[in-house]
């Protein structure tokens, strides 16, 4: 068990987060808002996923000069569909390293918009879930035969994920691909930057102390480089400025490239501006005593008073 002593950071849909915190008697009524909204924000349907791996031998894929590849069967039909719109990424094209010589593996993946109703009739491991499986990825492979026709041949190894494989292993609650605010409107708890913009994304606080949110229902949204994005900002939030700052001027004297970074004498002074609410003061510990301009505290594993800080029992 480990136990947190400063902060939580999940990065659980909004719908998985409220059946992990059920309504308790006498909790304070901005909790049970929040939770009540947050589990109501409207969703993207589900995802399917088919991962290939292939003999390459005598493969020539040199006309293919970006890895990633959207495929949309037919541009009257909606993008949503996930019958219409796939996508494929051959990642071995770029690392080698990925696979053995003469191979390469392919993620392929339909839009969230794949209907969950159908699924949840269904059990895994029955006749009728894997036929329906083979059923809904055969979009996919027509979409890498787009640019490998005989990828079946080739195939030495594939598995589906279908949206039930998809809620299991990665808890996304009916298998949905994620949040769908419309953007031009703020999402609700959004905090305070959601009153002045139109803001679609709900703020990675939360009305408990200590837990903060991450993932593609917060800012900036859906998408890998996206939902990362998030995890450094919730880490950001609960770290010092003075060890923004270090960590700028550090990565500054790495390559000339990166001297861009060094934030000098505006680093100063952003400092003076925040450094009494960064760290927030419902994230500050013993560490961080009330008041500003208290020295970051060393949060690598060479600090000597780091088992006082984490319990790893």
């Amino acid at each position: 068990i480990v136990k947190a002593k400063k902060a939580v950071v999940s990065n659980a849909t909004p719908f998985d987060t409220v059946k992990l915190m059920p309504e308790q008697e006498g909790e304070r009524k901005e909790l049970t808002k929040w939770r009540s909204e947050i589990g109501k924000l409207p969703r993207h349907g589900a995802i399917s996923h088919l991962f290939l791996a292939i003999d390459a031998e005598g493969l020539d894929l040199s006309h293919i000069q970006d890895p990633a590849h959207l495929i949309i069967q037919d541009w009257d039909r909606s993008m949503q569909d996930s019958q219409n719109l796939c996508s494929f990424f051959i990642p071995s094209i770029l690392d080698k390293s990925l696979c053995p010589p003469g191979k390469h593996v392919i993620h392929v993946y339909s839009s969230g918009g794949e209907p969950y109703e159908p699924w949840e009739k269904l059990t895994p491991g029955s006749e009728e879930y894997e036929a329906y499986k083979k059923e809904r990825v055969e979009v996919l492979f027509r979409a890498v035969e787009n640019a490998i026709p005989d990828v079946r041949d080739r195939l030495e190894f594939s598995i589906i994920g279908s949206p039930l494989a998809h809620e299991a292993f990665l808890r996304r609650d009916r298998g949905t691909y994620g949040m769908a605010w419309a953007a031009g409107s703020s999402a609700p708890q959004s905090g305070i930057l959601g009153k002045f913009l139109p803001f679609p994304f709900p703020n990675l606080k939360t009305p408990v102390d200590g837990l903060l949110r991450c993932g593609d229902s917060c800012f900036p949204g859906i998408g890998t480089p996206s939902a990362a994005a998030s995890g450094a900002i919730a880490a950001n939030t609960m770290t010092h400025v003075d060890n923004h700052l270090q960590m700028l001027s550090e990565a500054s004297k790495k390559d000339p490239m990166y001297k861009f970074l060094d934030a000098g004498v505006m680093g100063q002074g952003y400092k003076y501006l925040v450094q009494g609410f960064t760290p927030s003061p419902e994230l500050r510990t013993d560490q961080f005593v009330s008041g500003s301009g208290v020295a970051p505290v060393d949060y690598t594993a060479t600090d000597p008073n780091v088992s006082e800080r984490i319990d790893l029992k």
